[in-house]
């Protein structure tokens, strides 16, 4: 409550010191984040370092920590002033775990200009990264008309690289007659903007998403053939029908193998197969300072039947509509657990790795999907994949995948999926995959070894 407390006091104690408050109808900053879920970005627009509510604030939306960029509050010209108070509250002070994770500003140069722009102060301020406000008193020499304040370090966030400002209040020391009933109409019209900006992302919100398939219910089809055999033949030394070994094949390479040499058989094409090698490469070393971005996406996208696809990977058909925020490295790979019917299950997503492109317009990008089911045992299925995307809307997807068969042997998988659209929705998936499998169970499987499987799923056209 401490904080609060100081809020509500601050404004009359400047004024018990000369201070009056300067109110403005609205801000303006170099850039801010814009979300795309959200029409009207509500939280992050720089006129929400005016409402005097910490749990909206201005988010820089520049790449990086955001140095350099600024933010401009507009107050009332006046043609002389001894002073200027500044009130911050640094940082995303919705919450004490918003505060850590986002960047705030370490040192700001703040600018007071007059009305034909000339400085009358100027100096840099040093903030800590806390709750609750922050005072500093410049000496002013001119005129005062807007205050600008331009990040020059920051206290780095513990998962988000966004610099955030949650309030800003600015008081004046002057001999200039003080117009309470002009501040009183600004911030009223300050807060009439920020009425009709919420009662908007609330009917934004309220519309359906779009659906980004073509139907909601697809045709599968699979065809699977063995590509190569590991086992030249199989012995039943028992013979009961099971075979109890095999003789491997001389010409047999595992899948991996043929990975990592560059020299993978199969139907794939060139580009796939330099793909997969890539892709091979990121998933044994992923690389910690490239450009990650964590990935938010309001609601949820029901999968369409017969489409065997993961949801978390259902914004990646329409980046557009999600939101990328800047983060640092993978995040995590481990999955909350929920009870299903007797076993545990869970699946997450890791931070997106943009390998070209940028977050407003990404071309490829590196991720991670981990799912675990636990039933007496536990079992991992790890998805390493590169997406290409064009237009904000997935076109192919290249993917590198571990897991464990039902007697616990690995199994590796490597697959491209090309995806079509039709009139701007998914309307057919086709995948080609290489699985290398040796199961055993009361014996070999003569049929082990590396299989072709090719899965079509197309939208059915509802009559």
């Amino acid at each position: 409550m401490r904080p609060l407390l100081l809020t509500v006091l601050l404004p009359s104690l400047a004024a018990a010191g000369g201070f009056q408050r300067l109110h403005a109808e609205q801000a303006s900053a170099t850039s801010f984040l814009k979300s795309n879920w959200n029409k009207y970005e509500e939280n992050y627009h720089p006129s929400y370092v005016l409402d005097d509510d910490v749990k909206t604030a201005w988010v820089e939306g520049a790449e990086g920590d955001g140095l350099g960029e600024s933010l401009t509050i507009p107050v009332s010209d006046l043609k002389s002033a001894r002073a200027i108070r500044l009130v911050l509250f640094n940082g995303y002070q919705k919450s004490k775990a918003l505060l850590s994770a986002n960047s705030a500003p370490r040192q700001l140069t703040v600018t007071v200009r007059g009305p034909g722009g000339q400085e009358s102060a100027k100096t840099q301020l040093t903030l800590e990264r806390k709750m609750g406000p922050q005072s500093f008193d410049l000496p002013v020499t001119g005129a005062v008309a807007e205050v600008v304040l331009t990040i020059d370090s920051v206290h780095p966030g513990s998962k988000y690289k966004d610099t955030c400002v949650s309030d800003v209040q600015v008081f004046v020391d002057s001999e200039v007659p003080y117009n309470a009933a002009v501040e009183k109409g600004k911030r009223e019209a300050l807060l009439q903007w920020k009425k009709e900006r919420l009662e908007a992302a609330k009917y934004f919100a309220r519309l359906p998403k779009t659906y980004p398939f073509a139907s909601t219910r697809f045709e599968e089809k699979v065809d699977q053939k063995v590509l190569s055999k590991r086992y030249a033949r199989v012995i039943d030394e028992n013979k009961d029908g099971y075979a109890d070994k095999g003789v491997p094949a001389k010409d047999f390479v595992p899948l991996m193998t043929q990975i990592k040499k560059g020299q993978l058989a199969g139907p794939l094409a060139e580009p796939d197969k330099a793909l997969l090698q890539e892709l091979d490469t990121l998933a044994a070393a992923p690389p910690q300072d490239g450009k990650w971005y964590s990935l938010t996406q309001q609601g949820r996208v029901l999968l369409p039947e017969n489409v065997s696809f993961s949801p978390l990977m259902v914004p990646l058909f329409n980046l557009s509509e999600a939101t990328l925020f800047e983060a640092k490295g993978r995040g995590s790979l481990k999955p909350r657990l929920s009870d299903e019917d007797g076993y545990q299950q869970g699946t997450v997503l890791s931070n997106l790795l943009v390998l070209e492109g940028s977050a407003t317009d990404v071309k490829k990008v590196y991720f991670t999907q981990t799912r675990v089911i636990v039933e007496r045992t536990t079992d991992t299925t790890t998805t390493h994949a590169l997406a290409l995307l064009e237009g904000g809307r997935l076109t192919r997807l290249v993917t590198l995948e571990t897991s464990m068969d039902v007697v616990g042997d690995p199994v590796v998988s490597a697959g491209v999926t090309a995806v079509t659209y039709t009139e701007g929705k998914m309307s057919r998936l086709e995948k080609t995959e290489l699985v290398d499998s040796n199961p055993e169970y009361d014996g070999v499987d003569p049929q082990s070894g590396i299989l072709v499987r090719t899965t079509t799923s197309e939208a059915v056209t509802r009559s």
